[in-house]
């Protein structure tokens, strides 16, 4: 499988092609263009047999099977139709999209298509204590599960973060990105396709100039 990498805005990136890369799949390149720079220059450290190499090449190229994208949130999606239009699979980090029309639109092209559009939910499927609950559940190890907790905190790392992580437009707000996890995780653990959202809150703690 060749893969090529359109959206390097989060470092969540750097496990998707690792993981990848280590699953045998070859990387054909990756387009440089970025809302942050550090991820850029860590994936050039990370991974130095990598390529940049032009968008618009590696979504015409019909040698590419598969588009990886850690793009901006809101951006996902349109990138993600794109490539299923040109004929190639799509992983996207969390949140694979940010709106109902953007969900209604990767439908729309899967249907169209049959091309596969999946995300990574980094939290279930890349650390070692999700690891080890998903082996106990599916083992019948605690039974049968009927109640899941799941408690997201996330680290501020404002200095780290550019603008459009402060922006609930660009990142779907705290909900879509942060609590589509334990959303994830509910219905994989209980073997649930689908679940109602009953109840829900947000609040504003902390960096009083960024009300949002």
């Amino acid at each position: 499988m060749r893969f090529a990498v359109i959206g390097i805005d989060h470092r969540h990136v750097y496990d998707l092609i690792g993981g990848l890369l280590d699953a045998g799949a070859e990387c054909a390149g990756y387009d440089p263009a970025t809302t942050d720079p550090k991820v850029a220059a860590g994936i050039a450290e990370r991974f130095p047999r990598i390529a940049p190499v032009e968008r618009r090449r590696l979504i015409e190229d019909p040698a590419i099977d598969l588009v990886v994208t850690a793009a901006v949130p809101s951006d996902r999606a349109a990138i993600a139709v794109e490539a299923m239009w040109h004929g190639k699979d799509v992983l996207a980090d969390k949140p694979g999209l940010t709106t109902f029309e953007q969900l209604a639109a990767v439908r729309q092209t899967v249907r169209e298509t049959g091309r596969i559009f999946s995300i990574c939910f980094s939290e279930r499927l890349l650390t070692r204590a999700s690891t080890l609950a998903t082996q106990l559940a599916m083992d019948g190890a605690i039974g049968e599960v009927i109640h899941v907790t799941g408690l997201g905190p996330h680290r501020l790392n404002r200095a780290l973060r550019p603008a459009w992580f402060f922006d609930p437009v660009n990142y779907g707000g705290i909900l879509v990105d942060i609590a589509s996890h334990q959303i994830d995780q509910f219905l994989f653990y209980t073997g649930c396709a689908d679940a109602n959202v009953v109840s829900s809150a947000v609040g504003h703690f902390g960096a009083p100039d960024i009300p949002a």
